[in-house]
């Protein structure tokens, strides 16, 4: 009988050695027990910001991925040759700033502007980030190259741009059937072009498309539709570091965008959460914005997420592409929808998409990150969406139910974001196709 026990418990540690060893850093399940939240309006962009955060990244390591990702599965909303702006709350320094890489009129105007998307993202990478930069581009890459299957969130907004996309070549071979019809949920979708120059993005780096043999593509596609952008104009481009403005919600701080205005007074956002805090009933946006910009039907090619992380930080990123898939033009050589110039004529701020932050100073962690892409109304719904929850408690749930959340994507943890699931309420627009993540591993 001894000798029984002794060879069983033999082979119970030789099956022990045998047994395969925990996740390192920057693997799959890195992150033991909860890896933290992503909220994204395109459901594959969320799986894999959640896959970085289970791997030991910070909420900048997945927005970046998740950015990517969208370039391909969501480009009607995101891309290279658009632009956006993130809000960033970093714990371990206890800062929130936004990072500022709108897009811009090249020197000499034109119909197309220079890209600033991907400039901004390597910044916010660059600074807050810990997964290496190709591990954060090979999933968007792969996703290019060898294909994936339409959402239902890509394809609702692919179809009423068919007409559109029919005039240029590759576009329609890219989203549409050979008899002009666009293509729906679940049908593959291949983009080899896109995939190289995302090769290209992850080996050479972000210079490429601002000077190198991707920048003088670039510039010459921009040319072909009517631009004037130079090689001058894509080296010059710089994303840029700001200062957040902040309005006090009960024990919280709420962040905003300011984009250098001088005059708070002047921002649209602080404007929104003033007249939200006083009049919950009131239609905010009629007071803030353009009627023309409230009534606009088009879809206005706005994107965006928020994640927040297992360590109490938290990203509010949203993306521009001044109309759905920008021009409607692509870059040929390199598979990129071009973005169009805004009848503003400048790179003035109209104060949507909007990304806002919520902070506890006490506790050193964010609790609330929400953003609203579609217009003035989602600008709006995101303000009344934060307040409802940070100053009145009102369940995350209840505050997004019905037209109350359109074009909102949010998280909620008032204990902060490193207590855990228990406290912390993640929530898509309930229109719309999203996918909010927040799986333990």
């Amino acid at each position: 009988m001894r000798r029984q026990l002794a060879a069983l418990a033999v082979s119970v540690l030789a099956l022990a050695g045998c047994s395969d060893p925990a996740p390192k850093f920057g693997e799959i399940g890195a992150i033991e027990g909860f890896v933290g939240g992503a909220i994204v309006e395109e459901p594959r962009a969320a799986l894999v910001a959640r896959d970085i955060l289970s791997a030991g990244g910070t909420a900048a390591d997945a927005a970046t991925a998740a950015f990517f990702t969208l370039t391909v599965t969501y480009p009607v909303a995101v891309g290279l040759g658009g632009g956006g702006a993130c809000l960033y709350y970093d714990r371990s320094a206890d800062k929130v700033e936004t990072v500022d890489f709108r897009l811009r009129p090249p020197e000499n105007g034109g119909a197309i502007w220079v890209p600033g998307a991907l400039r901004g993202m390597a910044m916010l990478h660059s600074r807050y980030g810990r997964i290496r930069w190709s591990q954060l581009l090979s999933p968007a890459e792969k996703s290019a190259r060898f294909g994936h299957r339409i959402s239902r969130a890509l394809a609702k907004r692919i179809a009423p741009q068919a007409a559109r996309l029919k005039n240029d070549d590759m576009a329609a071979g890219l989203f549409l059937h050979p008899d002009g019809t666009p293509k729906g949920e679940a049908e593959d979708l291949v983009q080899v072009e896109l995939a190289a120059t995302l090769t290209r993005i992850r080996t050479r780096g972000v210079g490429d498309l601002y000077g190198g043999e991707a920048g003088r593509r670039l510039q010459q596609s921009a040319l072909a539709h009517g631009g004037k952008m130079t090689i001058t104009d894509l080296r010059g481009y710089r994303a840029v570091w700001r200062k957040s403005a902040t309005h006090e919600v009960g024990n919280h701080m709420l962040h905003v965008p300011t984009f250098g205005s001088a005059d708070q007074l002047d921002n649209p956002a602080l404007k929104l959460i003033n007249l939200a805090s006083g009049n919950s009933g009131e239609n905010i946006a009629v007071k803030v914005f353009r009627q023309a910009d409230i009534e606009m039907s088009v879809d206005r090619g706005e994107g965006g997420f928020v994640i927040g992380d297992s360590f109490g930080s938290a990203a509010a990123c949203v993306y521009q592409m001044n109309g759905a898939f920008g021009s409607g033009k692509m870059a040929p050589n390199l598979g990129l929808f071009l973005a169009p110039a805004t009848k503003r004529g400048d790179a003035t701020w109209p104060g949507y998409p909007l990304p806002l932050l919520g902070v506890n100073e006490p506790l050193g962690q964010a609790v609330m990150a929400a953003v609203g892409t579609g217009g003035p109304k989602a600008a709006a719904a995101a303000v009344r969406v934060s307040l409802a929850t940070m100053g009145q408690g009102a369940p995350l749930a209840k505050t997004m139910a019905g037209k109350n959340g359109a074009g909102v994507q949010a998280l909620w943890c008032p204990k902060g974001i490193r207590v855990g699931p228990k406290t912390c309420r993640f929530a898509t627009d309930p229109k719309g196709f999203g996918l909010a993540v927040f799986d333990k591993f």
